[in-house]
């Protein structure tokens, strides 16, 4: 059975809405009412929440930072400070936290960087970890899944503790990734925003990195091949793994 929660900031809203008349209401438009710091509503609120754990966990924001990290905890802890509500939604096995961004009425006038999700879960290998933001940055600090999905339009990736399986992609925020195992072919998309990555000691890999005008930096390499702009392929080990790396205008740095 679906069960979806809102922040208590629906029912402040409600409130303010109440004291400020019919007048407001009818007024028309989109209204944003903005709360000063020294009045009786805070800038902004902070809460923390916890759930059963789910096999599938799916983050999706439009400007809040958003950090996942393992924990000793039997339950999922979500801790946040927003000027927007949060939406969270279980359902068979999946637990989704996304900002509710058709809510128009903002009473709370906190900066971005205020804003943030911090998810404890327990240690365990889920199904599915999808954390994205559109300009909000993604820390993850070692977790393990199935299917890990990173992505950001304008929000940094910082990535700790992953493997080949993980799917990352951004359009023009940087992306580090320190990177535990390498043992098959992963992608990375990068658009306008540079790449790090950290790669374990013992190493097989091809790589191939395509980019219009980026550049390549590494020591780590047997052999690199320079192509046309900035491309370049280069072999470590034996080149048994691929990694492809995809860029506009970011660089590539390994280390």
């Amino acid at each position: 059975m679906k069960t979806m929660k809102r922040i208590r900031l629906l029912k402040t809203l409600a409130a303010v809405l109440t004291a400020a008349g019919a007048a407001l209401a009818a007024a028309g438009g989109a209204v944003q009412l903005i709360a000063s710091r020294g009045g009786g509503i805070p800038a902004v609120i902070t809460e923390t929440t916890e759930f059963d754990v789910p096999r599938e966990l799916v983050v999706i924001t439009t400007s809040m930072p958003v950090t996942v990290r393992y924990g000793d905890t039997e339950t999922v802890t979500v801790s946040y400070t927003s000027s927007l509500p949060l939406i969270f939604t279980e359902k068979k096995g999946m637990l989704s936290i996304t900002q509710d961004d058709s809510f128009t009425m903002s009473l709370f006038a906190g900066s971005s960087e205020e804003n943030g999700i911090t998810v404890t879960l327990p240690h365990k290998v889920y199904e599915l970890i999808s954390l994205s933001s559109s300009s909000g940055s993604v820390t993850s600090d070692s977790l393990s899944a199935d299917t890990l999905e990173f992505s950001t339009k304008s929000g940094d990736l910082k990535l700790t503790g992953i493997d080949e399986r993980a799917s990352i992609r951004t359009e023009s925020g940087s992306v580090y990734a320190d990177i535990s195992s390498f043992s098959g072919n992963m992608t990375i998309n990068a658009g306008a925003g540079n790449v790090t990555l950290i790669m374990p000691d013992e190493l097989s890999m091809y790589l191939e990195f395509l980019t219009e005008s980026g550049s390549f930096t590494s020591k780590r390499f047997d052999k690199v091949y320079h192509e046309k702009f900035g491309d370049a392929a280069a072999i470590l080990g034996g080149g048994r793994n691929k990694l492809t790396v995809n860029t506009t205008s970011g660089s590539l740095y390994i280390y």
